[in-house]
């Protein structure tokens, strides 16, 4: 390009120099002047090129560090089409995903498939004081993480193919177990089978969750009279006001079992409930809201279990011989105000002549009102246990306390008092501890008939 310019500028140069001979002098000072911009402007054009070539020899020099980028750009481009395959292709088999208020949840855009993923924790503190008879007052403090949940549930091909699993963590070194491992099919029609580890259905406070207690925990009678969890099979029928359940399982409290090991020949247990006045849902918890109807709830079961002598124990549950128990419960729901009573009755039919029989009972009754609407509810329960053993006296406790609810259940603050100020009984071989450290009774001793007091103080958090 250069050498074709300045032959042009030869060539132009031969041609006004002929030209000059034949022109006036004017004319020729004209045209050198012409010549001279044109050269000036060869020049500048020429620099400009030479500061071109120096440029594209640099970049020459870093094209290894442009194929590196290149390359590295090329793998990132890969992994994000890959993602955006993967995407798409989950996209492409209808997969929905987010929170439905209560749970996240993983679902296929038919419904056939779904997962709800849902946690719960429970932190206290506890302040345990009780007046001992042949010592000076005992005292004990402390922080709790009481429980910590993480559950699992959904179906399954179709919603008729249900599962759930619970994992929780101990409240004493935080080791993780499974509470739960249910599987279930509905028929239709209100009916369904639920067999695996869960809940025996018989008391109404035991199988109301622990998130939706009226009171920091559950109560002392519960405690002593709970069947608790065990292996089954549950068939049940159910409606808008009218529910049935039938279990088949392997005894009370017995949680996961070998067949060798079961305390219980066999154990059977129903229970039934009925909403005279609203809808059974309502009776999930023990609390009144603002936009609730008015409900009115009754309810009722029975237990039979027995023994087996064989593979019987002095445990928590007494293979060597039969137990009866039965309860019946209602409870009033109405502008703030809740209402719940409970009755239990039991008998213990031992195999051996040296052991006494018993026909213990349990009575609690309770009741929460709110004063200000879904936010402040004090309330107060009283409850009594009858051993009936020779020797013991009744169980006499008086509970007061409130709620203050931040999100409802999702996140609330309980605290209240436990006054337990008259009787001394020994437990329940069928059932749990009523002074276990699970309703904050740590280090207290059933030795003596002295007052007991505990202060409980708890935050909850669902999600």
């Amino acid at each position: 390009m250069f050498k074709t310019r300045t032959m042009l500028f030869a060539g132009a140069l031969a041609a006004s120099l002929t030209a000059g001979a034949m022109a006036s002098d004017n004319t020729v000072n004209e045209q050198l002047n012409a010549l001279r911009a044109e050269l000036d402007a060869v020049r500048a054009t020429n620099n400009q090129l030479q500061g071109e070539v120096a440029k594209l020899r640099n970049a020459g020099d870093e094209n290894w560090l442009n194929e590196r980028r290149a390359a590295e750009v090329k793998s990132l481009v890969k992994e994000v089409l890959a993602d955006a395959d993967t995407r798409a292709s989950l996209l492409e088999g209808g997969m929905s995903a987010g929170h439905n208020g209560k749970n996240f949840f993983l679902a296929s855009e038919d419904g056939s498939f779904k997962m709800t993923l849902g946690g719960q924790i429970q932190f206290r503190h506890i302040w345990v004081h009780q007046d001992e008879a042949s010592a000076s007052d005992a005292d004990d403090t402390g922080f709790q993480m009481r429980r910590m949940k993480l559950k699992a549930k959904g179906h399954v091909a179709s919603p008729k193919l249900k599962y759930e699993l619970v994992f929780a963590g101990d409240r004493g070194d935080g080791a993780v177990e499974i509470e739960d491992a249910k599987m279930g099919y509905s028929f239709g029609n209100g009916w369904a089978v639920d067999f695996g580890k869960f809940k025996i259905p018989f008391l109404r406070e035991e199988l109301t969750s622990s998130s939706k207690q009226l009171a920091v925990d559950r109560s002392l009678v519960t405690e002593w009279f709970t069947l608790d969890r065990s292996e089954q099979v549950q068939l049940s029928y159910s409606t808008d006001t009218f529910k049935f359940a039938l279990s088949i399982n392997d005894g009370a409290d017995e949680e996961f079992s070998t067949i060798g090991a079961d305390d219980a020949e066999f154990a059977v247990a129903a229970r039934v409930d009925v909403a005279l006045q609203g809808k059974l849902k309502q009776a999930g918890d023990f609390t009144t809201w603002s936009k609730d109807d008015t409900g009115l709830f009754v309810g009722g079961a029975v237990f039979f279990q027995a023994g087996d002598s064989h593979n019987g124990n002095a445990g928590s549950n007494n293979g060597f011989g039969n137990y009866t128990s039965w309860t019946i419960d209602g409870s009033f729901e109405s502008n703030g105000l809740s209402l719940f009573a409970a009755y239990i009755g039991a008998n213990m039919d031992y195999d051996g002549s040296s052991s006494v029989d018993q026909d213990p009972m349990g009575l609690l009754v309770q009741a929460g009102y709110h004063i200000i609407p879904d936010k402040l509810e004090p309330y107060v329960r009283w409850e009594m246990i009858d051993s009936d053993v020779q020797g013991e006296e009744e169980l006499q406790a008086f509970t007061f306390g409130l709620n203050w609810y931040i999100n409802k259940h999702n996140a609330k603050f309980t605290t209240d008092v436990v006054w337990v100020y008259d009787g001394d009984i020994s437990g329940n071989d069928w059932g749990n501890s009523h002074f276990g450290d699970g309703l904050g009774f740590t280090g207290v001793s059933n030795a003596t008939q002295d007052d007991i007091f505990v202060w409980r103080a708890q935050f909850q958090l669902l999600f």
